[in-house]
């Protein structure tokens, strides 16, 4: 078993309950106060937190290289001010809220300026050596997506740029940055391998269209799940959309995640003292198939095991069968051990 990671003073980890990110994302389009009804929406799901993207674009994105991704996502940003607002609002909700770092100018204000307790890196970045160990070196847990990752010597190189740094808590999502992933080849028997690669907490950053493959997720044994959250699925403005849930499916897919959770914990006692009812009506009794007189000596012939399960079980045929009736006992009657001798 991996050790645990306090993510602000929850633990994440097996053993312990999922822990469930709305993302963000952009598909508030750099709005603060559609950002805020993401957290609102977020709340209302009992996610355990809610992401945003810090991303100073010209940091980010060559305008000369590559004006149309510089102008596709320049529209969306989040000033640091408005993130400011965006966290606090956040917290004034009763939901922890972090912001991954795109750039070292934005990794800098909310390590000094909005003093994050912890990081999350996405997979733009992941690759980036010289980042990670900056990231590593600042003191706090790291939530690190390795959604461009192809090969184990690239994830433990990734990871060992954090140790490096000093980071010894840290959280591996596993990712597919692809929009949308198609199923057969996101590859969630990733999350296993990871767990025999790393002692660290293993979770799942989704891309795939709907919520069923982050809640074979969780059966599959992650400890964080990260799915986008979007108003409009249909909106081509960004990727995020087709791959989100609306704020009525986050709510049900944090539902449908409680309830696998629950499920895959190991419950065998609680589940045995369950069924005590459920036998009362559902199992057979030994019955008397046909009316016997008292002093009859019992035959197989003259059972019949129907329910409801109030009286002797099937098993208890051997002991009724050889012996006399002590009583007359009636068709369909319940046959106890106290009335044969």
């Amino acid at each position: 078993m991996s050790k645990k990671i306090s993510i602000n003073g929850r633990l994440v980890g097996d053993g312990e309950p999922v822990y469930i990110v709305s993302e963000g994302g952009l598909t508030n389009w750099g709005q603060l106060e559609l950002a805020k009804k993401q957290v609102d929406a977020a709340v209302e799901a009992k996610c355990d937190a809610v992401k945003f993207q810090a991303q100073t674009t010209e940091a980010l994105v060559s305008r000369k290289v590559s004006p149309y991704w510089y102008d596709r996502l320049k529209y969306k940003e989040l000033s640091h001010d408005e993130l400011t607002e965006l966290y606090e609002y956040a917290r004034s909700k009763g939901i922890e809220c972090f912001i991954t770092a795109h750039t070292e100018v934005d990794l800098e204000f909310l390590d000094k300026k909005l003093n994050v307790p912890f990081f999350k890196i996405g997979s733009g970045e992941s690759l980036n050596l010289e980042f990670l160990e900056n990231i590593g070196s600042r003191g706090k847990p790291v939530i690190a997506s390795f959604g461009l990752h192809k090969t184990e010597e690239e994830m433990r190189a990734s990871v060992k740029a954090l140790e490096r740094g000093g980071c010894t808590e840290i959280v591996i999502l596993h990712c597919n940055t692809v929009y949308p992933t198609e199923p057969e080849k996101n590859d969630l028997p990733m999350i296993a391998r990871y767990k025999k690669m790393f002692d660290y907490p293993i979770g799942y950053s989704d891309h795939t269209v709907g919520w069923h493959i982050p809640l074979a997720a969780v059966a599959l044994g992650a400890a964080l799940i990260e799915k986008h959250q979007s108003f409009d699925k249909t909106d081509e403005r960004s990727f995020d959309c087709p791959v989100s849930t609306t704020p009525e499916e986050l709510i049900l897919m944090v539902q449908q995640m409680r309830d696998i959770e629950a499920s895959i914990k190991d419950s065998f006692d609680a589940r045995a003292d369950s069924l005590d009812k459920a036998r009362e009506w559902a199992r057979q009794s030994i019955m008397a198939d046909s009316d016997i007189k008292k002093g009859d000596t019992i035959t197989r012939a003259m059972l019949a095991l129907k329910r409801p399960g109030t009286g002797l079980g099937p098993e208890k045929i051997g002991v009724i069968v050889g012996k006399r009736a002590v009583r007359d006992i009636g068709e369909d009657e319940l046959i106890l051990e106290t009335d044969v001798a």
